[in-house]
């Protein structure tokens, strides 16, 4: 029950922040769309592009933290946290485009040569626009961690982002108002835009990886660690160690060696044990499968297990349990 509640309070909370950070998105876009309305400047432009994007990935964000909060069914039995990835990846994608049209404008601005107006209060638009992008950014990506929401911390990345290039169009914008150097407004653009499309690949880079189920070395390292601190005498050996994560949820399977005379009754003791301690990272949300091996003689020398009826060879010291060890293949843990 209470593993419930923590997890219907997280998806309360993604969805709380999603609806924040399209209300703000929207806000911004139409603050900054003023700002170049006034002005007229490249530099803005680009700002004001990168927005369109927020707004639109906001609404997916939406939809996507609505259709993960949904509970595991016979068509998807680990749940639907995976369009968090897709979300994810939409957004880094629609962030590329954005860097496309900002050089189309940039390029036009450079070769008309057009002198921006207005410049005072498009400054302060700029500033006030910038200020909501950075709480809301920080915010996001506070709860987006706690809530373990890759969605949100994708849009609280490309708040943040969003933010330094307000900075640097404020900075340029100023240094046109002060020189008269007009080059400098959509030079800056495409400067502007280079960010944006990196900013885009990182977020389909990762997006990638989360639908690939690739390997988190952090994710492993916190599972490890907290396998080895709640370690009990016949959790002997582990190895074949995979994790993966579907939206806030977390899925763990591994190979455990336990003494070969326990019975059904101890390994259902011992796999709910065992599954406890590595959702731990996931605040217990997700599942573990444990596959339980038989212990052999050259298990000895590290099994603290006593009294035991089948022991072959003196204890001398268990190997500390860490990420490399856990994660041996079969025939690694069978050489050792």
């Amino acid at each position: 029950m209470p593993v419930n509640r923590e997890r219907g309070a997280h998806d309360a909370a993604r969805l709380r922040a999603g609806g924040a950070a399209a209300a703000v998105a929207v806000a911004v876009f139409v603050v900054k769309l003023a700002a170049f309305g006034f002005t007229g400047s490249a530099a803005i432009f680009s700002d004001a592009m990168e927005s369109v994007v927020n707004v639109v990935a906001a609404g997916m964000l939406v939809l996507s933290l609505v259709v993960a909060a949904r509970p595991a069914d016979s068509d998807h039995p680990y749940g639907h946290g995976k369009i968090e990835y897709f979300s994810a990846g939409i957004e880094g994608a629609m962030i590329a485009v954005a860097a496309a049209l900002i050089m189309l404008q940039a390029g036009h601005a450079l070769l008309a040569g057009r002198t921006p107006q207005r410049l005072d209060l498009g400054l302060a638009l700029l500033v006030l626009a910038g200020a909501a992008n950075a709480a809301l950014g920080y915010w996001l990506l506070r709860v987006g961690r706690q809530a373990r929401s890759p969605a949100l911390v994708a849009d609280a990345r490309h708040a943040l982002a969003d933010v330094w290039t307000s900075v640097g169009v404020l900075v340029v914008l100023a240094l046109v108002r002060v020189t008269g150097w007009n080059v400098l407004d959509p030079l800056l653009a495409f400067g502007v835009a280079g960010l944006v499309l990196r900013e885009g690949w990182r977020l389909v880079r990762d997006a990638i990886h989360g639908l690939m189920d690739a390997a988190d070395d952090t994710l492993l390292d916190a599972i490890t660690g907290s396998l080895e601190r709640a370690r009990q005498p016949d959790w002997i050996d582990v190895h074949g160690l995979r994790a993966w994560r579907s939206g806030a949820n977390l899925h763990v399977d591994l190979h455990l060696v336990v003494p070969r005379y326990r019975d059904a009754q101890a390994l259902h003791a011992i796999h709910d044990r065992v599954e406890s301690t590595v959702l731990a990272p996931a605040s217990g949300a997700g599942d573990a499968i444990v596959h339980f091996d038989p212990c052999a003689p050259r298990y000895c020398p590290g099994c603290s297990v006593s009294p035991c009826p089948v022991r072959a060879g003196s204890y001398a010291a268990r190997a500390v349990l860490d990420r490399t060890r856990a994660t041996r293949t079969d025939v690694e843990a069978e050489r050792a």
